[in-house]
């Protein structure tokens, strides 16, 4: 140590002292002032929870009320009426305060069966991220996956008597969406199907999409339990020639039928008088008339070289 370091080593050590004298002696800083408790509610939890009313569930909660508590003329659940008014963050804060995410319903569902139904991809990501049972059944045997491989008839009937607007397009894509979370591969079957996930990915022209599912295996020839038809022949309906290349290079058959007969050629040749008339009977959407035409027309010719 050289001579002014020693020298200075007295010095350095009562600064030293000082420094940490003068944080101890800081004062800590206050304590934030508690939350103010909750006034008592003015609406019942179920409506707390339909409308997203976060203050509500929080006074409904420091009156007593059950957060699992079915509504007596719905027989639903606090939770399920969140998800299916898609109040994702009453959702979340029931669940952050002690709500069930099994909870059940009155006919033995649980809230991730309404998501799947009416395909709400979010709310289900939020109750499966928060560890719902992927595998329950309600009283009549149907699981969440059953719900969201519902047809769209059986869909658009129920959705009427309980009075819920649906739009097929939207219902679709994420009951896609949520097979794919349930079963852990957008091909949305171990057994090689992926209907629902191509039909989405077709009606929506998510080129991007459609490749994720082939490429996770989906199968291009997964036949709509319904009609009897392929991912090909929507495509060729809907114009989408990217995603038909793409089923095509994944070894679509081109000659597959619907159940009226009808292949991929036949549909994409159809006149646009016939084609917005099925358009409005299955209820898909006509964004782009002439995009639709041009790729409808690009597609015939492609099928007509292959055969």
């Amino acid at each position: 140590m050289t001579p002014f370091l020693r020298s200075a080593a007295p010095l350095f050590g009562a600064l030293a002292l000082l420094t940490l004298a003068a944080c101890v002696m800081q004062p800590a800083e206050p304590p934030p002032p508690p939350e103010p408790e909750p006034g008592p509610p003015t609406m019942d939890i179920w409506t707390a929870a339909a409308e997203g009313n976060i203050a509500e569930l929080k006074a409904n909660q420091h009156a007593g009320t059950d957060l699992d508590r079915q509504n007596p003329e719905l027989q639903i659940t606090p939770l399920t009426l969140a998800i299916v008014s898609s109040q994702l963050e009453a959702a979340r804060w029931l669940l952050d305060n002690g709500a069930n995410v099994n909870g059940l319903n009155g006919d033995g569902s649980t809230a991730l069966n309404a998501a799947a139904f009416l395909g709400q991809a979010e709310g289900a990501k939020l109750l499966i991220d928060a560890g719902v049972d992927t595998s329950i059944r309600s009283y009549e045997g149907a699981g969440a996956e059953d719900l969201a491989r519902l047809d769209w008839q059986t869909t658009e009937y129920i959705a009427s008597m309980l009075q819920l607007p649906v739009d097929r397009a939207t219902v679709e894509a994420g009951r896609a969406e949520i097979i794919a979370m349930i079963t852990g591969s957008p091909s949305a079957s171990a057994s090689g199907g992926g209907w629902e996930v191509l039909a989405a990915a077709i009606i929506n022209g998510d080129d991007a999409g459609a490749k994720a599912a082939l490429g996770a295996g989906a199968n291009p020839d997964a036949p709509d339990p319904n009609t009897g038809g392929t991912p090909l022949i929507l495509a060729a309906f809907m114009g989408e020639i990217e995603i038909a290349k793409m089923l095509l290079a994944a070894g679509a058959n081109i000659n597959a039928t619907n159940n009226d007969g009808a292949n991929a050629l036949t549909v994409a040749e159809l006149d646009w008088e016939t084609t917005e008339y099925i358009a409005s009977l299955f209820q898909l959407p006509l964004t782009d008339p002439e995009g639709m035409k041009k790729g409808k027309a690009a597609i015939a010719k492609m099928l007509r070289a292959k055969m």
